[in-house]
């Protein structure tokens, strides 16, 4: 499964989220994505991360 992450709509890395919201933060927002994926892969996974900024991740 491919894991896109996406700042604000634009197309950005697992790297550079892992440096802005910190390593165990991401692997707490990746789970929680994860989970909601797998119990309806139509629902869009947005996180608000402070500072006016939205994360969206999707599986593909």
């Amino acid at each position: 499964m491919k894991t896109s992450f996406y700042l604000d709509g634009k197309k950005t890395t697992q790297k550079a989220m892992k440096e802005l919201l910190g390593e165990e933060r991401l692997k707490d927002i990746l789970g929680q994505a994860k989970e909601t994926f797998f119990e309806d892969p139509l629902i869009e996974n947005d996180f608000y991360i402070g500072g006016g900024k939205m994360l969206t991740i999707r599986f593909s």
